[in-house]
């Protein structure tokens, strides 16, 4: 077998790979060759840049901890090489080439082998399809590496290429931002959700059935409507809009649509605090005509006083949503792609009911013309003592505007716009930002409001109110829903007696700095039985998500530590280990108590 065949092979053993197809134009005016002095050199746009495969003496790693190295290059395969020699073996590697010259020719002339020996991944195609293939990297045990992360950069982009190195580097902190952000809530505020889901759970029953909404409304215009500063010059030109697209609104701005008289098709919610009840919903008369689209954690105040038709999504991806699913036996497609905002959740429902275009307003993402400017007029937000209190906290920086330059914008924004471009261009949708203003968003088509009426919203469409009507409702009866809480509090409730005997062997292990190298092993060896318990967070959807983010930040500390057997380290991982068995105790306990309340209430 040639060498082009074998790598084929080697790429191809592995579906974590991410290879794309090469950029003809960046082959074809690549030259590879050799100088006088016998350095092998690449030419390119009349550029000759002498290529070695050197390694960086500076670079640090150690082989005692658990590290997620990204390598920029895959071309100094040498470098690569000695690289994996210094790692620990339980580190993990990530090789990233965006260069698709330097990936044909590696390809054709170098010996991937090592690839295949290091279980190392390989992401070999353009920037732009970084974030995609990280986050979807991200969503396995490299998750628990975070915390540990490297770059190390190869000859020709530490010498020659800095800019596609800043870039990459960029891109994979957004990422790891975003992801840490989404592992963030604290357990309590996870268990305040779990409470907020259990007391909701009565009115899953009498919500239109989810399943039966995807495509119901196929290649109708959607405007999801948010609350930015820029809605205020563009939300009058929703009244002749309004019969000719669906209009799926945020919380925020629902009240102020409907003063205007604008109803809404569609009024969405994802926050659990009683703020949000207090700010939109208490007191409010919003017309039957509008449907509520929430998930179970909102708070349950709000599903119980909503006047009109209710759609109640599973969310993608969520370990609590999906052990739902699995324990009331729901197969087919109950959710929706919800995010983290209230904006996301309106966009998760137009590209379920597979509206198209989706058309963003008010979807600013920064603030107005000062950081006094955060949300559109006739919102609560016009309350400035409100928005300086909640905002005078947070840091801003810029990032690039709808117009060009820069614009002003906050770390939670930017996660958002990151959720943006990831979900459009992971679904392929057709997308037109209407904003007029705030932060760019990629992936999206630009347009004035103005121009999508007169392209989009020339015919009137259904009402949505009467399509609802042809929609059932969810497959469930009371008495099943009630029978599978029973059965889960019997469950979690023999998972809570096997932590608290774990976290009683931890706790009897007493070692001090006098402690001999026996003692020191037998006792990590018992300390060490606590990764078990890991294992069964991990196959319990619900624990994992309750206590995912103890977990993840449990064993971030964990890898932290040096695989050195002295008791300064065994020390220290009893009390890592003991510190998660603690809150896993903990949690336990609040949800059999939740699981038992409401199987009593049901």
């Amino acid at each position: 077998m040639d060498l082009l065949s074998r790598n084929i092979d080697i790429l191809s053993s592995n579906h974590n790979h991410k290879i794309g197809m090469p950029e003809s134009s960046e082959v074809t005016q690549a030259v590879f060759s050799v100088d006088d002095d016998g350095n092998e050199v690449l030419v390119t746009q009349d550029q000759t840049f002498i290529l070695k495969s050197e390694f960086d003496k500076s670079y640090r790693s150690n082989p005692l901890k658990r590290e997620l190295i990204f390598v920029i290059g895959i071309y100094s395969v040498e470098e690569i090489r000695q690289l994996i020699q210094k790692k620990g073996d339980e580190s993990l590697l990530v090789i990233i080439e965006p260069n698709s010259a330097f990936f044909n020719y590696t390809l054709h002339h170098n010996d991937l082998s090592f690839i295949q020996s290091s279980a190392a991944v390989l992401f070999a195609d353009k920037v732009s399809e970084l974030p995609l293939f990280l986050d979807e990297f991200l969503l396995s045990n490299a998750i628990f590496y975070l915390k540990t992360i490297k770059f190390y950069f190869t000859y020709y982009y530490r010498e020659h290429d800095l800019s596609s190195s800043v870039d990459i580097v960029r891109i994979i902190k957004e990422v790891v931002q975003y992801k840490t952000l989404m592992y963030g809530n604290s357990v309590e505020d996870s268990l305040i959700g779990f409470r907020h889901h259990m007391k909701n759970l009565k009115h899953l029953p009498r919500s239109k059935d989810v399943s039966l909404l995807k495509n119901a409304m196929r290649n109708i215009p959607a405007i999801v409507v948010s609350a930015g500063p820029s809605l205020n010059k563009n939300i009058k030109q929703l009244q002749s809009m309004k019969d000719k697209s669906l209009i799926i609104a945020v919380d925020t701005i629902a009240q102020r649509l409907c003063n205007e008289g604008i109803i809404p098709d569609f009024i969405c919610s994802i926050e659990r605090g009683i703020e949000t009840y207090t700010y939109f919903y208490e007191g409010k008369s919003y017309p039957v005509e509008s449907t509520l689209v929430g998930p179970l954690v909102l708070y349950p105040e709000v599903f119980n006083e909503f006047p009109g038709e209710i759609v109640i999504p599973m969310r993608e991806k969520v370990g609590e949503f999906i052990w739902l699913k699995e324990i009331l036996g729901l197969k087919d497609d109950y959710s929706i792609s919800i995010g983290l905002s209230c904006a996301h959740v309106a966009f998760g429902v137009a590209e379920h009911i597979g509206a198209s275009p989706i058309i963003l307003i008010g979807q600013d993402l920064a603030y107005g013309d000062s950081a006094k400017e955060t949300h559109a007029g006739g919102t609560i937000y016009d309350d400035k003592e409100l928005t300086s209190s909640m905002f005078a906290e947070i840091q801003s920086f810029e990032t690039e505007g709808y117009y060009g330059g820069t614009v002003a914008t906050t770390e939670i924004w930017n996660a958002f716009r990151t959720w943006f471009e990831m979900e459009i261009a992971n679904k392929q949708l057709h997308v037109i930002n209407a904003t007029e203003g705030g932060a760019k968003i990629a992936n999206t088509e630009q347009l004035s409001l103005a121009d999508v009426e007169a392209q989009y919203c020339q015919t009137n469409v259904k009402p949505v109110s009467e399509i609802l009507k042809g929609i059932a409702l969810y497959p469930l009866e009371q008495q099943q829903i009630k029978q599978a809480i029973r059965e889960q509090y019997k469950y979690f409730l023999d998972i809570k007696m096997q932590f608290e005997y774990q976290r009683k062997q931890v706790r009897r292990q007493r070692i001090n700095e006098h402690s001999t190298e026996k003692d020191l092993k037998e006792a990590l060896k018992k300390i060490d039985r606590t990764e078990d318990y890991f294992r069964i967070v991990l196959d319990s959807w619900l624990l994992r998500h309750c206590l995912q983010p103890a977990m993840i930040n449990s064993v971030w500390n964990l890898y932290d530590i040096e695989r050195v057997v002295n008791p300064v380290n065994v020390m220290q991982a009893r009390e890592v280990n003991l510190g998660f068995l603690d809150i896993g105790v903990y949690a336990l306990s609040e949800i059999v108590s939740i699981l038992e309340a409401t199987a009593e209430a049901l």
